[in-house]
């Protein structure tokens, strides 16, 4: 978690950025927005640094940290921070660079330059790149003596950051500690913000390791034992929640035994689990510490529910053999559930 209780902010350079795709354009201001106000200075750091809670972190990817421009800005940044807002410019072009897809949103590119930013006890100054696309509607009141009156405002919601980025002046040799936070992380059209503007790749760690090795286990299921193996529901419940207790349970990861845990002594599957890792590219260390803040994180990926038509939703959290599938003479399909105890 960041703690920004000691943080200070001078200033923010604000940018707009339109869609390429749309021929929008780009506004660049001539100058950056001096704070004077404590209390102002106090909003922009909540709405800038609170958002950033049990922060997944980053690194520039390694090999291409001399030859990406977000790298190398960051660097001059960093050694003299009273080039940001020229700097900052040369950033809010590059984002408009990738910012062709029509599902990109036009926005203020905010950036500026923080000190004494506390995260996972150490003090670091860092760069924050931060992008509003959402504007909220407030309601205003304003006291008439007898009456009130009721009027519109539209702005930025301080606990709604649309897209963010932390790049901290700590691990510079592996491409700098960075977090981010992209609430349309889920749509096809937000990797530009990750992949492209930023060019950033997981960093090394206990957190993401846990991460990958869950995820990748709910990806191996989706993506080879059901369309291959015809896995069913009860099956892929069993292995989620196979899963979910050694990640659970263990201190210590090992890819060894978490694979005996979840197939069984089934070598062929443990083959093509391995098999499908090195095709997804995930090199991630095959023995460190579990992570209890990103079990905790994903803990949706272990949920099984049996969706029956229209009628029923199952949820399956444990053993596989207190459920039995079956189809009658009239060819209708049924499951069976057995159990101790009604609750």
């Amino acid at each position: 978690m960041i703690n920004y209780n000691e943080a200070q902010l001078e200033s923010v350079s604000v940018h707009f950025i339109g869609n390429q795709g749309e021929q929008q354009g780009v506004k660049l201001m001539d100058n950056a927005v001096d704070i004077h106000s404590s209390t102002l200075k106090d909003i922009l750091l909540r709405y800038f640094l609170g958002n950033f809670k049990d922060p997944q972190f980053f690194n520039f990817a390694h090999e291409d940290t001399q030859h990406n421009p977000m790298f190398e800005w960051s660097e001059q940044i960093f050694e003299n921070p009273e080039s940001i807002h020229t700097i900052s410019k040369e950033m809010a072009m590059h984002l408009y660079k990738y910012s062709t897809h029509p599902a990109i949103k036009t926005g203020e590119l905010m950036i500026t330059f923080l000190q004494d930013v506390l995260i996972e006890d150490e003090m670091v100054d860092a760069i924050g790149i931060f992008k509003s696309e959402t504007k909220d509607t407030f309601i205003k009141l304003k006291d008439l003596e007898t009456s009130y009156s009721i009027d519109r405002s539209s702005g930025i919601a301080i606990n709604k950051l649309d897209k963010g980025c932390l790049i901290l002046n700590t691990e510079k040799s592996a491409g700098y500690k960075m977090c981010i936070v992209d609430q349309s992380n889920k749509n096809k059209e937000a990797v530009f913000w990750r992949n492209d503007f930023l060019n950033v790749t997981y960093r090394e760690d206990n957190y993401n390791h846990t991460t990958v090795y869950i995820q990748a286990t709910k990806d191996f299921i989706d993506e080879k034992l059901k369309p291959e193996f015809q896995l069913d529901k009860k099956d892929e419940a069993a292995i989620l929640n196979s899963s979910k207790d050694y990640f659970s349970n263990a201190e210590k990861f090992e890819e060894e035994n978490y694979l005996e845990s979840i197939f069984s002594g089934n070598e062929s599957l443990k083959s093509e689990f391995s098999d499908f890792k090195r095709d997804k590219d995930f090199d991630f260390s095959s023995n460190f510490n579990i992570s209890e803040p990103a079990v905790k994180k994903n803990n949706g990926v272990f949920k099984s529910v049996l969706k029956l038509d229209r009628n029923f939703s199952v949820y399956i959290h444990g053993n596989r053999n207190m459920i039995e599938k079956g189809e009658d003479e009239d060819g209708r399909k049924y499951y069976k559930l057995y159990y101790d105890n009604e609750k």
